[in-house]
């Protein structure tokens, strides 16, 4: 069996984030300080955060986005295709995110040909 590199920091960002996404609800400055550990970790043993977990991480305050606890999504309409747009309740900062009706939004790691090898 190979050994994945940065299996434990790895590990350690997946806890932090559950416990980011399970607190922010209970006390936001907290779940900031988690979040800010996740980009540390990752930083440090450069390794790159998932795309989903990116997504849901506020670039200012670190501070999960979840919706209606900690912050508000709209969907708007600009030049013939939709937006997302995130709003985080704790700093105001907005996440904007493009989304396509005739493009596939999955990100190109998470597409069939992006796996070149199953590690079990």
């Amino acid at each position: 069996m190979k050994k994945v590199q940065g299996y434990d920091s790895f590990q350690r960002m997946n806890y932090l984030y559950q416990i980011s996404k399970y607190i922010v609800d209970k006390n936001p400055a907290l779940s900031s300080y988690y979040g800010n550990l996740i980009v540390n970790v990752a930083k440090k043993n450069v390794l790159k955060i998932h795309p989903e977990i990116k997504r849901q991480i506020c670039k200012k305050c670190k501070c999960m986005l979840v919706h209606k606890t900690s912050a508000s999504m709209k969907i708007k309409n600009k030049n013939k295709s939709k937006i997302i747009e995130w709003t985080c309740h704790t700093c105001g900062m907005k996440k904007i995110l493009p989304t396509y009706k005739d493009r596939d939004n999955t990100v190109w790691l998470e597409r069939p040909e992006a796996v070149v090898e199953i590690i079990s």
